[in-house]
């Protein structure tokens, strides 16, 4: 699909591109200001001109090139002004929680460091970045059988995926704004409620909660990117009130819906 640009509000050529892919969404561009926030999925940050700092809530600043945050773990990325960045959110059911950590050098508490291919990701966006192209660098060095990822994945999952919750991600995927409760979607499983959360988070790497909040805000993109307003892409996700929906936004990217639909980034989103 070709990408959709959003109105500007300056005649700068737009310098950012998102992306929305099932399982992944990326963003390259210049630092949004994010506060510290705790986004609801894991994500992947690689300075693509010079090294950023990342503020955290429990290990102070770290200097770094490319710095990993699990679901729901606080942090702020300050990139050097003028400079770009990688984002690289990451949603897959399809594989026990999230292999994006095991792809990561070092550690520091919750946080990984130094990404095993991040020479080759920041090449890969010296033209823009290819979402298909960073999609395989980043399959190519979650290596599971590494000293490094087998470790991680024996301390966070047994190794398996269990296809109903690839089914129920999908299912919420493609109705986020449908009522969606634990216990019901948990006896639809044929689980109890306590098994089906922790099931849920092992392998999507999220809460259950969290998860739908996500996925109510990719609608919200997709809405926005028609060219429709708040109000209506709001209700359309299943928010309550635009209000609703700005909390759950800032929560999720630590900026508000403004300021990343009126940056001039543009808005690649598969069919």
């Amino acid at each position: 699909m070709t990408p959709a640009a959003l109105p500007e509000t300056c005649d700068a050529e737009p310098r950012a591109l998102a992306w929305i892919r099932p399982g992944q969404v990326g963003y390259v561009g210049p630092d949004l200001g994010a506060d510290l926030h705790a986004a609801s999925v894991a994500v992947l940050t690689v300075g693509l001109d010079a090294p950023f700092t990342v503020q955290t809530g429990s290990r102070g600043s770290i200097i770094t090139r490319s710095f990993y945050a699990p679901a729901r773990i606080p942090h702020r990325v300050v990139a050097p002004a003028g400079g770009r960045i990688l984002l690289l959110f990451n949603d897959s059911a399809d594989a026990p929680a999230d292999r994006l950590a095991a792809s990561m050098r070092r550690r520091l508490g919750p946080y990984g460091l130094d990404h095993a291919r991040e020479a080759a990701l920041i090449e890969a966006c010296a033209d823009g970045g290819d979402p298909g192209e960073l999609r395989a660098l980043l399959a190519s060095a979650s290596d599971p059988t590494s000293a490094s990822g087998e470790r991680w994945m024996h301390r966070h999952t047994d190794g398996r995926t269990d296809r109903r919750i690839e089914r129920l991600v999908a299912e919420i995927r493609a109705d986020p704004a449908q009522p969606r409760r634990a216990a019901q979607s948990a006896q639809a499983l044929g689980l109890d409620r306590s098994h089906f959360l922790h099931l849920f988070a092992r392998q999507t790497g999220t809460s259950f909660r969290r998860y739908r909040q996500w996925c109510r805000v990719l609608h919200v993109v997709r809405g926005i990117t028609a060219g429709h307003d708040l109000t209506r892409c709001a209700a359309d996700a299943g928010f309550s009130s635009p209000s609703h929906l700005s909390d759950t936004f800032r929560q999720a990217l630590g900026t508000t819906a403004t300021t990343v639909f009126h940056s001039g980034v543009r808005f690649d989103l598969e069919d």
